[in-house]
């Protein structure tokens, strides 16, 4: 066994330490070949994660005891693999391609310990089936914290046990109801939104693109690698204006999902900029849209 257990900790080990040396810091960089490699990460983690599902079922089909069968084996071995390539790619991805954040963080090492369990449950194959089991199940619950981690990422928080109707009820609480220009803050009531719903995905605590955070007025004029995404005044100079009046073909052009913000969403965004009061029209379109940002950019 010892051979074996070399065999999967010297990788992991190194995986980790990797880890700790590529710290994602939300700078996206070099070489190009790295990057690309990074990518792979969405399409690699798929792999492990539906064999080690699999592995178990096997197990119990076969009923060996003392030993685990040859499709056991093979497919405990190729999970492992799996899961150490997906890790890998993972840690590249981060790196290289601009991420930060804690639910990065998070999703990162969640990946890594992954990885280890997944090579323990191919350790200890010679091992009786009660320990083989509990072994596949501790690898599978490890796998599916982390694919939940890196689902929220993607989808937001709560996936995937969250319905389409809390996410549009949890939208609806962030847009308080529309008061008179005289009496509205524009950030908290209009901008905020606008952002919340279409750019903090992105650049919030949880994952930040390009050093950039959205979440706060404090953190557009800090803004990120590339400069400011707020500068009063200076429509040219706020990244945050520059990016949404894009052709949406740009590389640059955001929101990256392809779907430009409404004519009025974006007025909205220049006329705060500007330091201009945002007319009462102008803000009540520009929410309707947010909440309903389908059925707006099919008009």
């Amino acid at each position: 066994m010892r051979p074996r257990l070399l065999l999967a900790l010297a990788p992991n080990v190194v995986l980790a330490l990797l880890a700790l040396w590529l710290k994602p810091d939300g700078a996206e960089r070099g070489p190009a070949l790295l990057s690309i490699i990074g990518n792979f990460h969405i399409l690699a983690l798929h792999i492990p994660a539906a064999l080690l599902l699999i592995v178990p079922l096997f197990e119990v089909w076969e009923r060996h005891e003392d030993a685990a069968g040859i499709t056991v084996r093979r497919l405990s071995l190729i999970s492992a693999v799996g899961a150490f390539g997906a890790s890998f790619c993972g840690v590249l991805h981060a790196h290289f391609n601009g991420y930060a954040g804690d639910g990065v963080d998070r999703h990162l090492w969640a990946g890594v310990a992954a990885s280890f369990f997944a090579a323990g449950a191919w350790v200890v194959l010679e091992q009786p089936r009660r320990i083989r089991l509990i072994a596949q199940g501790a690898a599978i619950a490890v796998m599916s914290l982390a694919a939940h981690v890196g689902g929220e990422l993607v989808h937001d928080e709560g996936f995937p046990f969250r319905p389409n109707k809390a996410a549009a009820a949890r939208l609806d609480k962030v847009m308080p109801a529309v008061e008179p220009v005289a009496k509205r803050d524009d950030y908290a009531q209009v901008i905020a939104p606008i952002l919340e719903a279409h750019c903090v995905e992105c650049h919030g605590a949880k994952k930040v693109k390009g050093k950039l955070r959205m979440d706060s007025l404090e953190a557009l004029k800090k803004g990120g690698s590339e400069g400011p995404a707020f500068v009063a005044g200076d429509l040219k100079q706020s990244l945050i204006h520059v990016r949404v009046t894009l052709d949406p073909s740009d590389d640059e052009f955001m929101p990256t999902d392809g779907n430009p913000l409404t004519e009025e969403q974006v007025r909205a965004f220049a006329l705060f900029i500007e330091g201009k009061p945002i007319p009462d029209d102008v803000a009540k379109a520009a929410l309707a849209a947010t909440r309903a940002p389908r059925q707006a950019n099919k008009k």
